[in-house]
């Protein structure tokens, strides 16, 4: 079942409460349809960057740690990252991107616009919720919960592993968004 957006509820709008965020367009302010192409782009690459994410997620979760890694960590020198975070890190980055493609979804059906009933809105908006169906699927939320966590002794922890797992969270992300953020600079380049 696709997920309820806040839009699909004009009577939610009215009775918004405080701490939603609530947009603040001037009335005269006058929308060009020719840059919603900007929005499409982003929200196709979203979509793929979705799917490819997903994917990842799904294929991370049929493996235990203890199949890939002796101490339940992946990388080396300085890229040191328990499985558990790693997962735990792509599904945060899985539903974070998820947020984003509904947003920018939303917008491109906002009547201002004028670009809602076109047929590549349509189907952008389709790959969209393929994607975000894809999401809801997966089993890999799940096998996250249930990931076998291996003890390491305290003796064999290295400076890298004290970091706390949001700080690991921040960086992970931190990278993802400077990855999506150069490949969109990078397409709208050409």
């Amino acid at each position: 079942m696709p997920r309820q957006r806040f839009t699909d509820h004009p009577d939610l709008i009215k009775t918004a409460t405080a701490g939603v965020l609530r947009r603040e367009i001037p009335d005269d302010y006058t929308y060009n349809p020719k840059k919603a192409k900007h929005l499409k782009h982003i929200l196709h690459n979203v979509s793929i960057a979705l799917g490819t994410l997903t994917s990842a997620l799904n294929e991370f979760s049929r493996v235990k740690s203890p199949e890939i890694s002796p101490d339940g960590k992946l990388g080396g020198i300085g890229y040191i990252i328990p499985v558990k975070d790693i997962k735990q890190s792509i599904n945060t980055s899985v539903h974070t991107l998820s947020n984003v493609a509904d947003c920018i979804a939303d917008e491109l059906t906002n009547p201002r616009w004028n670009v809602a009933e076109e047929k590549e809105v349509k189907e952008l908006i389709k790959e969209k919720d393929d994607a975000i169906d894809k999401v809801e699927e997966s089993p890999a939320n799940e096998d996250i919960k249930n990931e076998d966590i291996v003890t390491v002794n305290d003796d064999d922890k290295s400076d890298e592993d004290e970091k706390g797992p949001i700080e690991i969270e921040k960086k992970v992300q931190e990278k993802l968004a400077s990855a999506v953020s150069q490949s969109l600079v990078n397409y709208f380049r050409k």
